[in-house]
């Protein structure tokens, strides 16, 4: 059993909080967030505490874990100080917004012996695990080239408005595209270099194209915020093999397609989530986040490190961005 408290009530906080409900080996001890009529409203959604102030969570002896739900330019902060309570931690994306303070983060963790994981979510989605496995065990073939996708509305539903003030979140091209960079990795490792353009707003990047290069690969990635609040958030791939293609929509009916020569199929991708819950929403919404903290929390459990998602691939995951940001900066291939 791995006893949780989360820092920050917001949006991820709601879902985070929702997923450790459903887990048989996770208990909710509290919430915390400045806004003490959040956390009073989370606290008994969930029947935990709540709580004005993160420390007085950090220093509840019973909480075994702190999942920071915080806005970014926050992360580094309460990371570092529930490692040093001596607490594990699971962080949300990105693992921060410098690189000096993502490498603070790490080299914390390993002092204080702590689990540290950072809610790299895309590794967990199923259409994208399925992706890698495809990918891997050459079902279709070499891959030819692949191209990813996420656009959103602009994301006004933060706190004071953090998440499209560049100087907090970075903008999309740290909060949003950074999913597909951080994929990318995972899935293909480090390109050779990268080729950004950007529509800059308010001083941050509202939307990116970017071009990775890798040996006989064409690969791109695309994100953006910048699109009317009528615009439904949509994120997908395609993914094209030597025999077959892969498709992902999360708009479409049947999302998830796999095209090979006189035959489509629509596999429905086998999630164990459980059932009879009330998680508050579409629990299909949840399917990714259940994925991710289950499989922290079953590190915390058996005191193992992560593998999926390392402090390293997230502090990688934000270098990669920054090169990106560079490139769309001075208008030209970066060599990395």
């Amino acid at each position: 059993m791995a006893r949780v408290g989360v820092v920050g009530a917001g949006f991820m906080g709601t879902m985070h909080s929702q997923v450790y409900s459903l887990l048989p080996d996770a208990k909710l001890v509290g919430v915390a967030d400045i806004r003490k009529d959040k956390a009073e409203e989370l606290a008994h959604r969930f029947n935990c505490s709540a709580y004005s102030d993160p420390e007085e969570l950090l220093k509840i002896p019973e909480v075994d874990a702190i999942d920071i739900c915080l806005p970014t330019f926050l992360h580094a902060e309460w990371m570092i100080k529930a490692a040093q309570a001596g607490k594990d931690v699971i962080c949300e994306k990105p693992i921060a917004l410098k690189i000096k303070d993502a490498e603070r983060m790490v080299k914390t963790a390993e002092k204080h012996k702590v689990i540290f994981m950072v809610a790299q979510t895309i590794r967990f989605w199923p259409e994208y695990v399925r992706l890698k496995e495809i990918y891997d065990k050459k079902e279709l073939g070499q891959l030819v080239s692949l191209h990813l996708t996420r656009l959103s509305p602009l994301p006004v539903w933060g706190w004071e408005n953090w998440i499209i003030d560049v100087r907090k979140s970075g903008s999309a091209l740290f909060d949003l595209h950074i999913h597909d960079a951080d994929y990318l990795l995972f899935l293909l490792g480090k390109p050779e270099s990268v080729y950004t353009w950007g529509r800059k707003v308010a001083g941050g990047y509202y939307h990116v194209l970017t071009s990775y290069q890798y040996p006989k690969l064409m690969v791109t990635a695309e994100g953006g915020w910048d699109f009317p609040d009528t615009f439904p958030f949509r994120m997908s791939f395609v993914a094209n093999f030597e025999k077959g293609t892969v498709e992902y929509n999360s708009l479409s009916p049947k999302p998830f397609a796999i095209y090979t020569a006189g035959k489509s199929e629509f596999p429905q991708l086998e999630v164990v989530v459980p059932q009879g819950v009330a998680a508050g929403g579409n629990i299909s919404t949840l399917v990714g986040y259940y994925q991710e903290l289950k499989y922290f929390v079953d590190c915390v459990r058996d005191r193992r490190e992560p593998t999926v998602v390392t402090p390293e691939d997230a502090k990688n995951s934000l270098a990669l961005v920054y090169k990106e940001l560079e490139s769309a900066e001075k208008g030209k291939e970066i060599i990395l």
